[in-house]
């Protein structure tokens, strides 16, 4: 029970964090709008000096709806999923986008509902508080995960 493949054993407990595959830095991503921002204004001009007026204002348009997939794309950038179990508490931390939550159960009365599919995310119980866990998790190891949360609890 000591070794886990997903957590962490921390001074108190365990730990499962999980985030989102993110393979780009900010800094790229930047340096990527810019550069095609640049080449798209830069046909908008060309076309626009042979008369092609029309061309200029939808390479705006162009930048504005690249700028907004960018702006979603960094903004959940760094979405993550944090399960700790210590001592008699259970804490479930997770960031989407802007919003932050945490939700705290009793060790003791916390149950684990079985996966009826493998896409099933893992939820845990207490009475009539639910929580879930395990969006950040390939749909393939959301099995082992469960099994390692249900052995330490």
């Amino acid at each position: 029970m000591e070794q886990s493949l997903y957590a962490k054993k921390t001074q108190t407990g365990w730990e499962w964090h999980f985030k989102r595959n993110c393979s780009i830095s900010p800094k790229q991503l930047i340096c990527i709008f810019a550069s095609l921002a640049f080449v798209s204004v830069l046909i908008g001009i060309v076309f626009y000096c042979l008369g092609a007026y029309l061309v200029l204002p939808f390479s705006f348009v162009e930048i504005l709806v690249l700028g907004i997939a960018f702006y979603y794309n960094a903004l959940h950038a760094v979405d993550y999923e944090r399960l700790k179990i210590e001592n008699n508490k259970v804490i479930i931390e997770r960031k989407k986008g802007r919003q932050e939550s945490k939700i705290q159960l009793s060790r003791a009365f916390t149950r684990i509902k079985a996966l009826t599919h493998q896409e099933d995310i893992i939820t845990l119980n207490q009475g009539v508080q639910e929580a879930t866990f395990g969006y950040h998790i390939h749909r393939n190891y959301r099995g082992q995960v469960m099994r390692e949360l249900r052995e330490r609890l």
